[in-house]
Order: C-alpha cells, then sequence, then structure tokens
C-alpha cells in the first residue's frame, strides 16, 4: 500500500513538472513578450508553430516557381510571412521553445555582438558550416 502511494505521488510530481514545462512557462515567456509589444503566432502546447510552418512550406511549395532574386517568401516562407504580419520583431515556437524573430539590422547587429552571454546562437549543421565558416554568425565568444 506505501509503495502504491510512492508510485502515485512521485507520478503526480511528474505530471505536474510536464505541465509546468509544456504550459505554464511558455504562457509566462508570451505574455512577457506580448507585455513589451512583442507578438507572434499562438504558441501550441508540445509542437509549437510546427504545424503551421509545414502548412506553410507545403503552400508555397504548390505554387509556380518564381525565378527572381528576391528569394526569402520561398527559403523562409513562415518568416517572411510572420515578420509582415506581426512586425519585424517577433516570438515562434519550435515546441516549447521560444525563438525571436528579428529582421531589423541594428538589432541583429547588437544580439550577434553579444557577448553577456543571455542570448546563444543556433548550432550550425556540417554544410552550413561550410558556407559560412568562421564567421559571426557561427562564432562565439572571442577568437
Amino acid at each position: 500500500m506505501l509503495l502504491l502511494a510512492v508510485g502515485l505521488f512521485i507520478l503526480f510530481i511528474l505530471i505536474l513538472k510536464l505541465i509546468h514545462k509544456i504550459i505554464l512557462v511558455p504562457w509566462r515567456i508570451q505574455r512577457h513578450f506580448k507585455k513589451q509589444g512583442i507578438s507572434g503566432p499562438a504558441y501550441r502546447p508540445v509542437f509549437g508553430n510546427a504545424a503551421e510552418i509545414r502548412r506553410i512550406y507545403a503552400e508555397v511549395q504548390s505554387k509556380s516557381n518564381y525565378f527572381g532574386h528576391d528569394v526569402v517568401h520561398r527559403l523562409d516562407p513562415y518568416y517572411h510571412g510572420w515578420s509582415f504580419d506581426y512586425g519585424k520583431t517577433f516570438l515562434w515556437w519550435f515546441g516549447s521553445i521560444p525563438n525571436l524573430g528579428i529582421a531589423e539590422p541594428e538589432l541583429i547587429k547588437e544580439v550577434l555582438m553579444n557577448s553577456t552571454g543571455c542570448s546563444r546562437k543556433v548550432g550550425l549543421d556540417p554544410l552550413s558550416n561550410q558556407l559560412f565558416g568562421d564567421s559571426i554568425v557561427s562564432l562565439e565568444g572571442e577568437k
């Protein structure tokens, strides 16, 4: 009987932690950014905006090919659309992980030159690493 009670207590704690991680924390983050005037697509528990990103990619792929210099709407259609809908700075979700989309050159420069450690850069895959090399996009700290 005691073992069952301990097991149920542990299960209860794990469920509370899960609810905290996938519902409460993202909700607080979204509310915090909204107070600062930064909005974005709404958070969806567990998956974030993944379904919307897939839908937007499928929409763009179904359209005819466009040959020209303005390729941002084809390469990153969700980013292009959301920056148009929500402004140059917006919040979007990859699962329960918030991502801040920035399209203002001065703010991008400030974030990339940040040395306080409050923001981190997304790691590059090997192919992107060959493309960018040791540039400001991939470096962290002093070099």
